[in-house]
């Protein structure tokens, strides 16, 4: 009986310290819970490269930095902007979903000093098999002191070309000032817009609704697509040979850097221009 009666009080006192320890583990404290955040709609988002240039080549949407050379950093529309030179560029080891895009937005702050001679690249997207490229924008050089005015090319398949010919003006007042630039191509109506400082450009109808083989264009289809730079030719980053002499890196300002994969509209580009972010 005594055996017995040891036996038991040995069981309550065990189930006694495990219930203490029990009620000692939920009165432990725990590390603070950290929710991440689900970025699936900001990464399948139309923005799909957005450059900020504040004291860095990094993508705030996808957080991937770029490789710069040659560049600095100084006070631009919105915080800080990329200052070109010579030699400065940031290339992207990947074009991510800017390869795939069939419709699209480029939008821009710029502030650059004239040049002569040759052509000053602002941005590309390579195409491994083509000279030209998939898409890119290029100044021409203007020799001429009383002139402000600028030859701007865009080329995303078909040229669009500010040449003061053709239905298509030179860019007025375009020097020594910030300017902001947009050019969209909508897949669903085949047109084409430019836009400067939030007002559409008027474009004659064969570059405003591009045609292929006599049709709209339709949806965009890049080919070869590799990298991505801005402030240099393709053949600056090792695609297609070696750059001409006329090839030249861009040596002004650039703020607020955007590309999305659908055609804003001009309330949209409007509103990126007035809020200047």
């Amino acid at each position: 009986m005594g055996k017995y009666m040891l036996k038991t009080a040995a069981i309550i006192l065990m189930a006694g310290l495990g219930g203490l320890g029990f009620t000692s583990c939920q009165k432990m404290e725990r590390p603070e819970l950290v929710l991440i955040p689900d970025d699936t709609a900001r990464l399948n988002g139309p923005l799909q490269l957005y450059l900020g240039f504040e004291d860095s080549p990094l993508d705030s949407i996808h957080f991937d930095e770029g490789t710069a050379t040659g560049i600095s950093y100084v006070e631009g529309v919105h915080g800080k902007a990329y200052q070109g030179s010579a030699t400065g560029q940031i290339q992207f080891a990947s074009a991510g979903k800017l390869a795939e895009m069939s419709s699209f937005t480029v939008a821009f702050w710029l502030n650059t000093e004239k040049h002569e001679g040759g052509a000053q690249c602002i941005f590309m997207l390579p195409n491994t098999e083509d000279f030209w490229g998939n898409m890119f924008a290029t100044i021409e050089g203007n020799g001429n002191p009383d002139d402000n005015s600028m030859q701007l090319k865009f080329n995303f398949g078909p040229w669009v070309d500010f040449s003061g010919s053709n239905g298509m003006e030179r860019l007025p007042d375009m020097y020594g000032k910030w300017r902001h630039l947009a050019f969209t191509y909508d897949e669903n109506t085949s047109v084409f817009s430019a836009y400067l400082d939030g007002q559409a450009i008027p474009l004659p109808a064969a570059v405003a609704n591009p045609e292929a083989n006599g049709e709209p264009l339709g949806p965009l289809a890049f080919q070869n697509v590799s990298k991505f730079v801005i402030g240099a030719y393709q053949q600056h980053i090792g695609i297609q040979n070696d750059p001409e002499a006329w090839m030249l890196r861009y040596t002004g300002m650039l703020d607020q850097f955007r590309v999305y994969t659908k055609a804003l509209t001009a309330e949209e580009v409007n509103t990126l221009f007035a809020s200047k972010k």
